[in-house]
């Protein structure tokens, strides 16, 4: 018996052979071998009785009872790696836990205990009950599988989330529910167990390592029914999947950025046809190519136009900066709104996405810009820890009293982040309570949670914050929403630069105003004519969605054509050039005249981590082909020392 073992390497699978003592390996299961003649850790991919190689090695120890993959998992890595050109390995090896990756047995530690179905008086609406039916007729293969849920903020979409997986469990199915970031996870599990009882399994990043394993054996096992996490539990081990419900679907924390860089909506997808399953996305802003589909009639829409209970949308106001004289932190409206607020014992939400004091430091007599060593950026000044720090690598540095080219003392700090927000709050404000959450403050484990807690029992009267406070978070005693710097995203050089803008304006928006108590938002910006910002003031998506389909047509951009993005990274910019000419000329060749070709050109972000970066974008209609002939091209460039090269299928990120 031989057992071909895959590895977290852009590697074919390798053959072993299994000794009398290892005959009860199956695939799936982890296993230990020489690699290089050092031992290493890997996954059966599949077993078989005979190989045609000589002085096969053998399997040296087999560190599992049963299988910690199943072969469902197994032909989705199958997939993944045909997808997005990476080895069957890779794909395995990122739909495992983390916690499992340790060469150690499975852990069973037990969890908390959850509540039990409760019972459900909530009353729902007219159209979420439209709504909700279709998704039934949906489970009993009357109507089609694959649903948008296009709801404003507020309308109701969590409630049809869970009574849609009720009706999942009474047919003896399986759920998994997909959040875009773990700090929606604590609401969303406290919302649901409520009501689903011990049912429920949480896979997300911050669950320590036994609690993962704990987790994963209980979905592979069928003791539990619904899975609720982040973008990795698209992987749960369930064996009989009803529906997989994608909330927040415009988020762009479901594609990874790291090899295989998967998109858990495409895999999603995937899962649903191979098991005959419903497919639900949700959102108040859908992706652009999400609301096209729709459009089409490839997916079903269900709209839900009104807040439950009839709550009415914030007032909105857009503050002028250019109008603004002296330092434009937060605008005279908006502070004269949070006075308001906080005199009414109300909750105030202001939203930067830009954490630190201060993002640029220079030098006021020579112009010496501070910058990373490793990284073509700026260097982020953090006040409370007395150091500049550059945000993609690490790098700091903690003296920077005098210019180390003139040496003059005089340093001006530019614009402003998170951290200076929150002094000038505490300043104006001294005594309200002043809690900024962004990935400086929520580092240890439980910290963004408790955050969260707090503000919840109203021990926070304003909370500061980056993208974590655009999601998804319901407090009904939130009246009040600041968008401090609503040009941020607007600024980025990428096509999806305008929808991320709507996106991230309208959701923070949305936690405004969610109770009996009115809402109102103020939307700071230079550049208040912009489409975005005015429709985002209007929470008018449709309009959006027109302006920035027009665009994207007349650009030939998604949904209008598909994009397989090429970065060559490495530390020699001059052979990155030529690694990324040879390519486009092999690619050409190959595909004559049924794509189209942009660069080669370096990225917006030229440098990270001491490596430059080259960039080619593929536009097409169909990625099949071209797929075939980058997988070509990745076997013929092979490794070239110093050099490596990416291959994003579908990039979010154009940076």
């Amino acid at each position: 018996m031989f057992a071909h073992v895959v590895f977290n390497r852009p590697i074919e699978p390798l053959t072993y052979k299994l000794e009398e003592n290892s005959l009860t390996a199956l695939p799936g299961m982890r296993v230990n071998v020489k690699l290089r003649q050092k031992s290493t850790t890997g996954i059966i991919y599949k077993i078989t009785d005979t190989s045609d190689l000589s002085n096969v090695k053998p399997v040296e120890e087999i560190l599992d009872r049963e299988p910690v993959l199943n072969d469902d998992l197994i032909k989705l890595s199958e997939w993944i790696s045909s997808h997005y050109l990476c080895s069957v390995g890779e794909a395995l090896w990122t739909i495992i836990p983390k916690g499992i990756k340790k060469r150690e047995k499975s852990v069973f530690i037990e969890g908390f205990q959850q509540g039990v179905m409760g019972e459900n008086d909530i009353v729902l609406t007219e159209e979420q009950r439209g709504a909700f039916n279709l998704l039934v007729k949906s489970l009993d293969g009357d109507v089609g599988k694959h649903f948008l849920l296009y709801g404003i903020t507020g309308s109701g979409k969590t409630e049809i989330y869970l009574r849609i997986i009720h009706e999942v469990l009474k047919r003896g199915k399986g759920a998994i529910l997909l959040v875009p970031e773990i700090s929606l996870t604590p609401q969303t599990v406290n919302y649901f167990s409520r009501r689903v009882g011990n049912q429920l399994a949480i896979l997300h990043s911050r669950l320590t390592k036994a609690e993962k394993v704990n987790e994963w054996h209980r979905v592979l096992s069928g003791k539990r029914s619904i899975v609720i996490g982040a973008r990795s539990a698209i992987f749960a081990p369930m064996k009989n999947i009803g529906i997989i419900i994608i909330d927040e679907e415009h988020e762009t924390s479901y594609k990874s950025d790291e090899t295989p860089r998967y998109n858990a909506k495409t895999v999603a997808y995937i899962r649903t046809k191979k098991h005959g399953a419903t497919l639900l996305f949700g959102s108040a802003t859908p992706s652009i190519e999400s609301f096209y589909l729709a459009k089409l009639n490839k997916f079903t829409l269900l709209h839900l136009p009104r807040r439950v209970l009839n709550q009415k949308l914030p007032v909105t106001h857009i503050a002028d900066l250019r109008k603004i004289k002296g330092e434009k932190y937060i605008a005279n409206p908006l502070f004269n709104a949070i006075e308001r607020r906080l005199k009414q014992q109300e909750q105030v939400i202001l939203f930067l996405n830009r954490r630190g004091f201060s993002p640029y430091v220079y030098c006021e007599n020579c112009g010496y810009i501070f910058k990373c060593k490793n990284c073509d950026i700026t260097l982020t000044y953090h006040k409370m820890d007395k150091k500049l720090s550059c945000h993609y690598c690490g790098y700091s540095i903690t003296t920077f009293d005098l210019c180390p080219v003139c040496r003059d003392e005089r340093m001006l700090y530019s614009g402003f982040g998170t951290e200076k927000i929150e002094k000038v709050l505490n300043d104006y404000f001294p005594g309200a309570v002043v809690v900024r959450m962004d990935s400086d403050t929520v580092k240890k484990r439980n910290a963004l949670s408790q955050i969260l807690a707090e503000f919840s029992k109203k021990h926070i009267d304003i909370l500061i914050g980056t993208q974590i406070v655009t999601k998804g978070l319901h407090f009904p005693d939130v009246t009040l929403v600041g968008v401090l710097n609503a040009d941020i995203p607007l600024n980025f050089p990428d096509f999806r630069s305008a929808e991320r803008a709507f996106n991230l304006i309208t959701q923070v928006s949305g936690r405004a105003g969610r109770s009996d108590k009115e809402g109102e938002v103020f939307i700071q910006t230079y550049n208040p004519a912009h489409y975005a910002i005015q429709t985002a003031k209007n929470q008018d998506y449709e309009e959006f969605f027109v302006r920035e389909i027009k665009y994207r047509e007349n650009l030939i951009y998604p949904p209008f054509c598909r994009i397989i993005r090429l970065v060559f990274r490495g530390s020699n910019s001059k052979s990155l050039f030529e690694s990324a000419y040879s390519a486009v000329s092999f690619i050409q060749e190959r595909t004559k005249n049924y794509i189209s070709l942009l660069g080669p050109t370096f990225c917006p972000l030229s440098r990270i981590k001491n490596n430059y970066r080259v960039h080619v974008i593929i536009k097409m209609n169909q990625v099949a082909p071209v797929r075939t002939v980058l997988k070509e091209f990745q076997n013929l460039m092979g490794k070239k020392h110093g050099q490596y090269l990416e291959i994003d299928i579908d990039p979010i990120s154009m940076l």
